[in-house]
């Protein structure tokens, strides 16, 4: 049996949804029928881990959107390296890897995390982008039908269009609640803990959480509140400024990037996602996983993946008000939550385990590399 050689491209580094996605793509496939090779333009975070895992990566130059070095880089690979399929993530790389595929003859698969990057398609960059996409690509992947009806509307043709749904193994999720967190903040034992997993990103809606933790407190006193993600200037800057405004310094921490997230999960009795834009949350995933109550927004395909009332409770974006009267529900009726906890754990099972996000994409890859 011939070993396709696929080559993964991503613009990105750092931790974060469609980083994971590409770790376990690239360390998870069948190895008996794929090899993976992962090119990067950063060093960081991703590297590392693709390392650690035994996957191959090369590292190039990456310039300005217009600057072709880059293409010709992967076109370069892609001879070097024997490579079969490239398939890529996020815009840039979308956009640079369909160049690159067209100069070496070889198919391309890109992949569409999220509304954001196509939202600004509007623009002459973005556009451009999109457009070679969309005459290039052999196949487009979308995590969820919102973006997917947003390619639709930038004239991508649904035929083209595979939806495949982020999954998770949730072996490392749903231990015991546990004290090590409120041992960290120093707090009680019998301290109630919300939690939200995001990069500091305007597209979190931070400032709503933020509002929310203020109403919550204002009814509940000792629940505290913690971040977990990314802490980027300036938007920290006017974050902590809020915090202080609203007098929360007590009430809410910000703990950086973490490497335990399966074990803060644990320690949480609610998680709350106040996005004003979403693709298909890994964090959303992995919260549910853990069996926790969620709240989250209705923003993109959060409402693909949480159903009102039953596995969680969507609220809508930007409403603080709304965000932290769900919490306080949840909050005051442990019996909802433990039901909302065990139904969104068996959701995440059966919709969406790692196995199948996995099986999905090798399906791909053989139907694309079989076509004339």
């Amino acid at each position: 049996m011939h070993r396709h050689t696929i080559l993964h491209t991503i613009e990105t580094s750092e931790p974060g949804g469609a980083e994971t996605v590409v770790l376990d793509l690239a360390s998870k496939l069948d190895a008996t029928r794929f090899r993976s090779i992962v090119l990067l333009i950063k060093e960081g975070w991703l590297r590392e881990k693709l390392e650690e895992r035994g996957v191959r990566t090369i590292l190039v130059d990456s310039g300005v959107w217009y600057d072709f070095r880059l293409p010709r880089a992967i076109a370069r690979v892609v001879r070097q390296e024997k490579v079969d399929l490239i398939h890529s993530h996020l815009p840039d790389m979308n956009f640079y890897s369909c160049l690159a595929g067209a100069v070496g003859r070889r198919k391309t698969i890109t992949t569409y995390h999220g509304p954001i990057e196509i939202s600004r398609a509007r623009g002459f960059r973005h556009a451009v982008k999109l457009w070679v996409v969309r005459r290039s690509a052999v196949s487009v992947v979308v995590v969820c039908d919102y973006v997917g009806a947003m390619l639709q509307n930038c004239g991508f043709t649904r035929d083209k269009i595979v939806k495949i749904y982020n999954g998770i193994n949730i072996e490392p999720y749903g231990g015991e609640r546990g004290s090590r967190l409120r041992a960290e903040l120093g707090v009680p034992l019998d301290t109630k803990l919300v939690g939200m997993i995001a990069h500091l990103h305007p597209a979190k809606g931070y400032e709503f959480f933020i509002q929310a933790a203020r109403k919550v407190v204002d009814a509940l006193p000792k629940v505290r509140f913690v971040a977990v993600g990314e802490i980027k200037e300036p938007i920290w800057e006017g974050l902590s400024t809020l915090i202080k405004s609203l007098d929360l310094g007590n009430h809410i921490h910000f703990l950086g990037l973490r490497d335990d997230i399966p074990s803060i999960l644990n320690d949480l009795d609610v998680f709350a996602l106040s996005s004003l834009s979403e693709g298909f949350p890994l964090a959303v995933l992995e919260a549910m996983a853990a069996g926790k109550p969620v709240v989250v927004t209705q923003s993109g395909g959060t409402k693909e993946l949480v159903e009102d009332g039953r596995t969680g409770f969507l609220v809508p974006p930007g409403d603080s008000e709304a965000l932290a009267a769900r919490i306080r529900e949840v909050l005051a009726d442990p019996v909802l939550a433990a039901a909302l906890g065990r139904a969104a754990r068996h959701e995440v099972e059966v919709k969406f385990p790692f196995a199948k996000m996995v099986s999905e994409y090798e399906s791909l890859y053989e139907r694309c590399l079989m076509q004339g």
